[in-house]
């Protein structure tokens, strides 16, 4: 078992030491939640949009989607005014790739810190 972990509802998650979650399959949206919470963060019906889409690209691709793709999906949900980077990360303040992969159950992207 991993030296890191999260405790949820009597369970133990085993996590990196950013607190990502070992065992994607693992995840639930109550778990995401609490997840969140640790970081300061209340998901909102926004959070949630970017985390299904997250966790939908994950599946199909592999890896989590380019934030470029993720500002081009949303400007329809979020409008032309707030689907930019600045917008995710007023609602994602560690880093919108970095903190929606970590909510929504997936491993560390690659190329976040």
């Amino acid at each position: 078992m991993s030296d890191y972990f999260i405790e949820f509802e009597g369970q133990q998650y085993a996590t990196d030491v950013q607190g990502f979650l070992k065992q994607r399959l693992r995840w639930s949206p109550g778990l995401a939640r609490y997840m969140a919470k640790l970081d300061g963060v209340t998901l909102t019906d926004e959070h949630w949009e970017i985390i299904h889409y997250f966790r939908e690209y994950y599946e199909d691709y592999n890896i989590p989607p380019p934030i470029r793709m993720v500002i081009r999906v949303f400007k329809k949900s979020f409008g032309e005014e707030n689907a930019n980077s600045r917008y995710l990360l007023q609602l994602f303040p560690q880093g919108a790739t970095k903190a929606a992969s970590k909510f929504a159950g997936l491993p560390k992207p690659k190329n976040c810190k």
